[in-house]
């Protein structure tokens, strides 16, 4: 009976309590319950705004890279030839059209964005981009061997027209070195047809790239006759020059030996020039300045042995020539003192006794002058 008396004032006291609440309160409540519910509808909405208009941005952008490289394939002529030569043509052209069906679901979602179905926006962009990303792959995997074929053969083609420039500077050194030869020119004039560099940039540009290799072949060939032509004329004219300075070397050396004979006969130690040398006499000098001299003429067709051997040959007469000269000059100083040293001892005496006697007269005549 305590207990049932003690719930029941309870409850009656409970009862007190929220008569006593204002009623607005309670209302109050209710509404930011409601309020609160708006507002995370609110959120909601505008993160899937957000996100689709996003995924739409990304998605256009794609799109534009997409259709950069088709437009670049389709731009390259060589390359469409080369898929259609390999019956890849069809494949790529399959590919362009999946790339416009999924574009125009870009345009579909475009229009659920404004129009607030967001949802269907973002399901369309992402199969959009599936589709973008399918395309992209296979056309790449189509066109990639053939942009490397002609990438490779671009780089071919400048090379082809940098040899041919060169090829033409070539020509214009082997014209200045023979101005007047008909023969070389005729050919450097054939060979400056075949490298016609307008002509060979429209052949490139018609993918004619085996063309253009043979004319620059031919105009190699061509300029190579030139040079060999002209290498037999220079021969002939360094051997011909070579043969004038042999016959100088070879009076020179007879105008030495009439040095050393002439030296001999004015007392010189022609043995101790000739040993500075490394020759033990004058035979063995004269054979080996001719040996020298008849090995360089059988040398004409080696125009490097045989300035080697005129260079030699010329040392050898030039170290000759100072030998013999300081030589002489020494005998020259030597025999001067020697004439000096008898011509002076007597002057030297004879002036004496002249001065003795005058100083005596001069002595006496003071000695006279003294005297009273």
């Amino acid at each position: 009976m305590a207990k049932n008396r003690q719930v029941a004032v309870l409850f009656l006291l409970a009862m007190l309590l929220l008569s006593a609440v204002p009623t607005s309160l309670i209302f109050a409540a209710e509404d930011n319950n409601e309020d609160q519910d708006e507002n995370d509808e609110k959120q909601n909405t505008y993160a899937i705004e957000h996100r689709a208009q996003k995924m739409l941005e990304i998605a256009n952008r794609t799109a534009t890279r997409i259709e950069h490289l088709i437009e670049d394939v389709l731009a390259n002529d060589s390359l469409i030839a080369a898929l259609e030569n390999a019956s890849l043509l069809d494949d790529f052209e399959g590919n362009v059209t999946l790339f416009e069906d999924a574009k125009d679901l870009l345009l579909i979602a475009s229009e659920a964005i404004e129009s607030g179905y967001y949802q269907d926006a973002v399901k369309n962009i992402t199969e959009a981009m599936k589709t973008f990303r399918e395309v992209y792959r296979a056309i790449f995997r189509i066109t990639a061997k053939r942009r490397m074929a002609a990438l490779r053969t671009h780089v071919i083609a400048r090379g082809l027209l940098v040899a041919m420039r060169r090829a033409l500077e070539r020509v214009e050194r082997l014209r200045n070195l023979a101005p007047e030869d008909e023969n070389i020119t005729s050919l450097l004039d054939e060979a400056e047809q075949y490298l016609n560099i307008t002509a060979a940039e429209e052949m490139l540009a018609e993918g004619n790239v085996t063309g253009v290799s043979h004319n620059l072949v031919k105009a190699n060939h061509l300029i190579n006759k030139a040079y060999l032509l002209l290498k037999e004329k220079a021969r002939k004219w360094i051997w011909k020059r070579a043969r004038g300075y042999l016959n100088n070397l070879n009076r020179t050396c007879e105008r030495i030996m009439r040095i050393l004979v002439f030296a001999k006969m004015k007392g010189i130690n022609v043995t101790a020039v000739l040993e500075e040398l490394g020759y033990q006499n004058v035979t063995e000098f004269r054979e080996d300045l001719r040996n020298m001299i008849e090995t360089a003429r059988e040398k004409s067709e080696s125009i490097r042995n045989l300035l080697k051997d005129l260079k030699s040959i010329s040392q050898t007469l030039w170290e000759t020539e100072r030998a013999l000269s300081r030589h002489m000059l020494q005998h020259r100083h030597q025999s001067g003192n020697e004439r000096g040293q008898r011509g002076g001892g007597a002057g030297l005496g004879k002036g004496s006794g002249m001065s003795g006697q005058k100083g005596n007269s001069s002595n006496s005549s003071g000695n006279r002058g003294n005297r009273p």
